[in-house]
């Protein structure tokens, strides 16, 4: 990894107007002085993000995103911060020449720099006399040259040990090999994890390789896949495959294509449609549906046309749907997945069905036919009740009229009934909603009157540096850790660099979990006039909870005391604080 300097990263965010570059990713409306934008990082319909120009800030007054033009990049393209400042630095065409170090606090760069090693030693192997069969194989299948570099698709050779001796000749330790998942131990010999296989890398979100799939190319009556196992490093159910390939091109497209298998996702791309990942199974987690979220694009689910599929699409569809993810569907009739629909039928049929998907109700209702006789009375009032409480988790109201009304003409039944019906459904579905969100309340932790003073003594000090120098007079710290410090880091800042700024704070604290979190929420919570007035008064609260914390100190003091001068200098100076309080 890389750090950069301080004093670089300054210079770069005082030479990038947020203005220009919040506004080469979302639209944005000149409102008085400030700009106004649909807020990206949650389900907006209204204009509620706010990009001060003078400030160089950005805040949502929805969600509570906020930062500076930094962190707008790192969350919106979901990279690190060194990299966003990189990615600012290209975008105004800053040489970042100077001020760079490196430096590695990453405990699996040593995994991963294995995985690179096995990675290359596969493609190398592909590339050789003894790869000419699986080479074969594979243009059979139409992948190409080309593809064969950009998947870095390799081979693992008949040879048992080749890649452990290689690894273990650079002086890899056999445990952590054993651990990623390339070696194991057979009767006190290492025996190479994968072999006579062709080799797929599985990378994170990022591009690094952390396992691989391997695939039978001969006739030979063993499983067609064996893939890497769990490991610290590789967790399948935290990655989608090609993720990192097909970011840029699903903000192109604003979709992004989920299929099944990984040859799926490859064929698309041999195909020339780039924005599509693939689950490597049928059930999403909660990680990869994240990583989906942070696309902020609608979702073309095209997985296997089979039962399992079916119904993997539909409990999908509904999670993504529970995240606010616009979710359609793109049916393949004739063929079991996209990689056999496209080398039946071709790429132009699949663009004619990617061109022309369904709505996810849609697929759902349709669904829901299946296996029903709708001339049965039985039969059509299942069908019926299903149908509603699909549409209990619509959101869409004109959709959920237009399918009521649907129904009613279709099967003859009464619209008020269904009407009727779908309420009662809904108020069982509110009740369960109620309790939830009861129970997430229970755990939240509200904020006390102190806490809101030392954010606020901590916003005033970031706004004018005349509340850093009343801070130290009249406070001099504050008894909650983490206030303590951002307001030492201010003073610090303050005095290092002869003034601050809210957006080259923000900058400073990036590598400081905890405090750069909690600069962004008060950056972005207060947006009040300050006053002399108001700063005394948090003051004020700030020294009555020092004092009260003081008095009980002493009252324990007091009560385990057994000299009784000294308890009647203790119990004068719980009478002077209290007088002070007062």
């Amino acid at each position: 990894m890389a750090r950069i300097d301080n004093t670089v990263i300054n210079d770069i965010r005082n030479k990038a107007d947020i203005v220009d570059i919040v506004g080469s990713y979302i639209p944005l409306t000149k409102k008085g002085q400030d700009y106004l934008a649909v807020c990206p990082f949650h389900d907006d319909h209204s204009p509620s993000m706010h990009v001060s120009p003078n400030k160089q800030i950005y805040k949502c007054f929805s969600c509570n995103a906020a930062g500076n033009v930094f962190t707008f990049v790192q969350n919106y393209e979901d990279v690190s911060f060194v990299e966003a400042v990189k990615i600012v630095a290209d975008k105004i065409g800053y040489q970042l020449l100077g001020g760079i170090q490196n430096y590695s606090n990453n405990k699996f760069n040593k995994e991963k720099e294995i995985m690179d090693i096995a990675c290359k030693f596969y493609q190398n192997n592909l590339d050789t006399s003894l790869g000419l069969e699986a080479k074969k194989y594979l243009v059979a299948r139409g992948i190409t040259e080309d593809i064969i570099k950009k998947f870095q698709i390799g081979l693992s050779l008949d040879n048992k040990d080749v890649l452990s001796k290689l690894l273990v000749k650079k002086g890899y330790d056999n445990k952590t090999l054993v651990d990623i998942g390339l070696i194991y131990n057979s009767d006190n010999k290492e025996q190479d994890f994968f072999n006579r296989r062709i080799m797929f890398p599985l990378w994170d979100k990022d591009g690094n390789v952390v396992g691989f799939s391997g695939r039978i190319y001969r006739n030979e009556d063993l499983p067609k896949y064996v893939n890497s196992k769990e490991s610290y490093l590789y967790k399948k159910g935290q990655t989608l495959y090609n993720y990192h390939n097909a970011k840029k091109y699903v903000r192109l497209s604003d979709s992004v294509i989920v299929v099944e298998g990984f040859m799926d996702a490859i064929r698309l791309v041999c195909s020339g449609i780039e924005n599509v990942v693939a689950l490597q199974g049928t059930a999403m987690t909660k990680e990869q549906i994240g990583l989906i979220k942070k696309l902020r694009c609608k979702v073309l689910l095209c997985l296997d046309n089979d039962e399992a599929g079916i119904k993997a699409t539909i409990v999908n569809g509904e999670l993504l749907k529970q995240e606010n993810i616009d979710v359609n569907v793109i049916k393949l009739s004739g063929a079991k997945d996209p990689d056999e629909y496209i080398l039946k039928f071709g790429i132009e049929a699949f663009k004619n069905v990617l061109n022309n998907p369904v709505a996810f109700l849609e697929f759902k209702l349709n669904s829901i036919k299946n296996g029903k006789n709708l001339n049965n009375n039985n039969d059509l009032a299942i069908y019926i009740n299903e149908v509603l409480e699909a549409l209990v988790k619509e959101n869409d109201t004109i959709l959920i009229d237009v399918t009521l009304k649907d129904l009613a003409n279709k099967y003859n039944v009464d619209l008020s009934i269904l009407r009727n019906k779908l309420n009662e459904l809904r108020g069982v579905d509110d009740v369960r909603k109620e309790l939830f969100l009861e129970k997430k309340v229970e755990k939240g932790v509200k904020k006390t009157s102190y806490d809101i003073a030392c954010e606020k003594i901590i916003y005033y000090m970031l706004v004018d540096p005349k509340y850093i120098k009343e801070y130290q007079k009249r406070i001099g710290y504050f008894v909650n850790n983490l206030y303590r410090n951002i307001a030492n880091y201010i003073v610090y800042y303050n005095d290092e660099v002869g003034k601050i700024e809210i957006a080259d704070f923000i900058s400073f604290l990036f590598d400081k979990k905890e405090e750069y979190d909690k600069i962004l929420e008060i950056t972005n919570q207060f947006n009040e006039k300050i006053s002399d007035e108001n700063f005394i008064n948090y003051v004020r609260i700030i020294n009555k909870k020092m004092d009260e914390d003081e008095i009980r100190r002493l009252k324990v003091k007091l009560k385990e005391e057994l000299d009784v001068n000294k308890k009647i200098e203790i119990a004068a100076k719980i009478t002077e604080i209290k007088k002070r309080s007062v």
